[in-house]
């Protein structure tokens, strides 16, 4: 009776590991298939500046996205810029951003956008201020989330709210306070695969390359 009993416990004991082997594998998988990494070329004045990567985690109601970009241009002398972002959203809301842009090593900028109870508290290289209002949806959501319902984005860098305007068959635009067109974006599949950010010296592109 006792070599049965013993028998039967371990026969549990060994259904018990494999469903817990089985649960730890379909975890894995879970998660595995839950991140996604994508890379943009980034053009100016038909010159290659470099590679901006985007990597995405979703797990569950969080999404942490973090994006780093390489930019070197060389004129009479090579100026090199990275920018670095890390972004994390909770059901369906903004928790917290952190930008940093270097420029030839050195940091340039520091950016901080952190949920409190009923606001946004922005810092800005030591200067700190409100922001009213409850975000949902950043640029940083924008690589693998087309905005289909999104009216708003707001920008992690500067705390600025812009709207988004539907340009064509999966093409947006953002606009800024007096309606003109600053950002515009291309998507296929709910991925963007195409970016013009417009400035006074040139248009910036990204093109999508992975």
């Amino acid at each position: 009776m006792y070599l049965y009993m013993t028998l039967g416990n371990m026969n549990q004991v060994k259904k018990c590991l494999t469903l817990l082997c089985c649960f730890i594998m379909v975890n894995q998988i879970w998660a595995q298939g839950n991140k996604r990494s994508i890379k943009y070329n980034i053009k100016a004045l038909g010159m290659n500046l470099g590679q901006f990567s985007v990597l995405q985690n979703s797990q569950g109601g969080r999404v942490s996205i973090e994006g780093v970009t390489d930019v070197e241009v060389k004129l009479f002398f090579t100026y090199q810029v990275k920018y670095i972002q890390k972004t994390i959203h909770e059901d369906g809301r903004l928790v917290s951003s952190h930008l940093q842009t270097m420029k030839n090593g050195k940091v340039n900028s520091d950016t901080w956008l952190i949920a409190d109870t009923n606001n946004y508290i922005l810092i800005q290289e030591g200067d700190t201020s409100l922001i009213h209002d409850d975000i949902s949806y950043t640029g940083s959501l924008l690589y693998f989330n087309e905005p289909v319902h999104a009216k708003f984005l707001y920008k992690e860098k500067s705390g600025e709210k812009r709207g988004v305007r539907v340009i064509g068959e999966h093409k947006y635009a953002l606009v800024n306070d007096e309606g003109k067109t600053t950002h515009e974006y291309t998507f296929k599949d709910g991925i963007m695969v195409y970016a013009k950010i417009k400035y006074p010296l040139a248009d910036i592109h990204l093109e999508y390359c992975q």
